[in-house]
């Protein structure tokens, strides 16, 4: 039987939750002046595209589950900054970047830039790798969720 310290530091699942945890918690710190978490901020940007989509698509790009998607829209519609209209059927529910929204995002950018500065420069190694590690890691995930089902 491997010790539990073991599986603590070589674990993938706990390894990747716990730097997830950390690296939410850094933007949110960075982003908590602005009244924003990062998955709120994330979804303003997923919005600011333009690209009409569900909710579950939308939840799925943003990486939460679709309930809390819609409690951060109602989060974000209650404050101005996302509006709505529709709803079920063809076309469904289309949301826009209020005015009011594209200028905190506009404001919030450099927080986000010193945000993830910061965090490159506290790597050990490329920026750039960590996060093709990262998408790796996400694809091999995914893979094997497909394959268990």
């Amino acid at each position: 039987m491997q010790p539990v310290d073991d599986v603590l530091w070589f674990c993938f699942g706990h390894r990747s939750r716990k730097a997830a945890r950390a690296v939410t918690r850094a933007f949110n710190q960075r982003l908590k002046p602005f009244g924003l978490n990062i998955s709120q901020y994330v979804l303003l940007g997923v919005i600011a595209r333009g690209e009409h989509r569900s909710i579950a698509a939308m939840a799925e790009e943003v990486g939460v589950e679709p309930s809390a998607l819609v409690r951060n829209l109602r989060l974000l519609e209650a404050r101005g900054l996302v509006a709505s209209e529709g709803g079920r059927g063809r076309g469904g529910r289309q949301l826009a970047v209020t005015p009011q929204g594209a200028d905190l995002i506009k404001q919030t950018i450099p927080a986000w830039r010193r945000a993830q500065a910061d965090l490159a420069a506290r790597l050990d190694g490329d920026p750039d790798e960590t996060r093709q590690a990262l998408v790796r890691l996400e694809h091999a995930a995914l893979a094997l969720e497909r394959a268990e089902r």
